[in-house]
């Protein structure tokens, strides 16, 4: 009766071992799982306008300088460290274009010696003395490729009240940002 019972529970254990091995995939030999790359980064940024600019749309040189780091990652992201983003172009702009609406480009230069082109969608806010960006976007070229990530950028407001309001100018801004990979 027990080598009965026994080959009753190696058939139930057999079947089972069947069963469950065709319903969940195999994994190929000698596979890891993948590690899950999660960066945040802080950073700061000076952007500079030449010639200011005012409420009026005029032609004004803008250049950001922009330094990521520190910046805590993990996966093949561990390795980042910090990056930069250095860019300028000249086109008409005025200080009511800050608080729009509008999709951005830029290139950040990583301390692994990769790069990541993103794409995002900024907002723009002015409450009281903070302005504030953020970028809801996607990592559209190089290293990350296809990964989401938000960036908010906080600074002083007075300028751009000045400039919207009372009909100054804003010759230059200084932020701090934090990027997040989602």
């Amino acid at each position: 009766m027990l080598t009965s019972i026994r080959k009753v529970a190696a058939g139930f254990l057999t079947t089972a071992a069947s069963a469950l091995a065709f319903t969940l995939p195999a994994a190929p030999a000698g596979a890891a799982v993948p590690a899950l790359d999660t960066l945040t980064c802080t950073s700061t940024s000076t952007t500079t306008y030449d010639p200011p600019i005012t409420t009026t749309a005029a032609t004004s040189t803008r250049t950001i300088d922009q330094t990521y780091g520190p910046c805590l990652g993990t996966g093949s992201a561990a390795s980042i460290t910090g990056g930069t983003h250095t860019s300028s172009n000249t086109t008409q702009r005025s200080c009511l274009q800050l608080l729009s609406t509008a999709t951005v480009s830029w290139t950040i230069n990583w301390s692994n010696g990769q790069s990541s082109t993103v794409t995002a969608q900024r907002v723009s806010n002015l409450a009281g003395a903070v302005f504030t960006n953020e970028f809801t976007g996607t990592v559209t070229s190089g290293y990350l490729t296809g990964r989401s990530f938000v960036e908010t950028m906080t600074a002083p407001s007075l300028q751009i009240t000045n400039c919207t309001l009372l009909g100054g100018s804003v010759s230059s801004l200084g932020a701090v940002h934090t990027f997040t990979l989602l």
